[in-house]
């Protein structure tokens, strides 16, 4: 199946679902619209390219991506829509939500969060891995980020998504400068795919350490 006309179509809704062999991590994408595309059918705002960013992450990690194209519902806030039920299906150890801004409300050009304070530890551990990785990159370091629920603005607390114990989950919103530039994203993508697989390795050590900090 050819993905990219499907990404591309400005007027038709769909979910895409492609496979992967690791069911350990889903990517995810619910508000994909392509470039130019600022509103979904569903009249909220779109976050453009997203879907070409959670398709290619999927590929690098051998994993399914979900993504919701110029949808009629806004995915990730019931429990009830295909997207949500797809990846509760998929019965995921870490799902990982890509999003876009506009800057306008941002607090940081990137955007981490796991839904709740009480989460914290886990965008906390991302950020730290991630910003390891880009501050090595010219073309990237330039971006500032945060995983921190007290600084952040998009704390995806409506997301049903995001706030679930069926998984550990990781909203992340991209700024527009990132997402809208192929060589930009693709880059990007692969430390994300760094990052993923990094804390994939430690996920056991982190969460045993802590339960030991909250004992």
């Amino acid at each position: 199946m050819q993905i990219d006309p499907i990404l591309d179509d400005p007027k038709n809704s769909f979910l895409i679902v492609t496979p992967g062999e690791s069911t350990d991590v889903v990517i995810a994408v619910p508000h994909h619209a392509p470039l130019g595309i600022t509103k979904l059918q569903c009249n909220r705002e779109s976050d453009e390219n997203a879907g070409f960013l959670g398709y290619y992450l999927s590929r690098l990690l051998n994993c399914y991506s979900v993504i919701a194209c110029n949808y009629f519902l806004d995915a990730n806030k019931y429990t009830d829509t295909d997207y949500y039920k797809k990846i509760a299906d998929l019965k995921p150890k870490m799902l990982v939500e890509i999003h876009g801004h506009g800057n306008k409300n941002a607090h940081f050009d990137i955007e981490i969060s796991s839904g709740r304070e009480d989460r914290n530890f886990w965008s906390k551990e991302m950020e730290i891995r991630l910003q390891a990785i880009l501050s090595n990159v010219p073309s990237l370091r330039g971006y500032n980020l945060s995983g921190d629920f007290e600084k952040i603005y998009f704390r995806a607390t409506d997301s049903k998504t995001i706030n679930t114990n069926k998984w550990v989950a990781f909203h992340i919103e991209l700024p527009k400068l990132i997402r809208q530039s192929k060589s930009q994203y693709i880059l990007f993508c692969e430390l994300l795919a760094e990052t993923i697989k990094s804390l994939l390795e430690d996920f056991d050590k982190i969460s045993e350490s802590h339960l030991q900090n909250t004992v």
